[in-house]
């Protein structure tokens, strides 16, 4: 979504910075956020399954865990509002794509 759009700029300011914040960047691709919380739920996983061993190991797969499902959530409110970023020229924001 480009930030002069009018779907970018009728959202809360409160959601703008989540999206900022949480990508380092105006422009976040939902791509980025599915990578994000694909490899939270795999080292969430993992780490649980350690955590039958190592306790301190479970408390560490509880919050990978959590922070998936944040990033779910995430995703969800980035597909309602229609934030996402998909194409266009990234080579103005310095940023990559992928």
């Amino acid at each position: 979504m480009d930030k002069q759009s009018d779907n970018w700029q009728r959202l809360p300011t409160g959601l703008k910075w989540l999206f900022a914040v949480n990508f380092f960047s105006l422009r976040p691709t939902r791509k980025s956020a599915c990578k994000v919380e694909f490899i939270s739920h795999l080292f969430g996983f993992a780490f649980c399954v350690l955590g039958l061993v190592n306790e301190p190991a479970l408390v560490g797969g509880i919050i990978m865990l959590s922070n998936a499902y944040l990033f779910r959530l995430h995703i969800w409110l980035g597909d309602k509002y229609g934030v996402w970023y998909e194409g266009g020229d990234l080579s103005m924001s310095g940023n990559t794509p992928g």
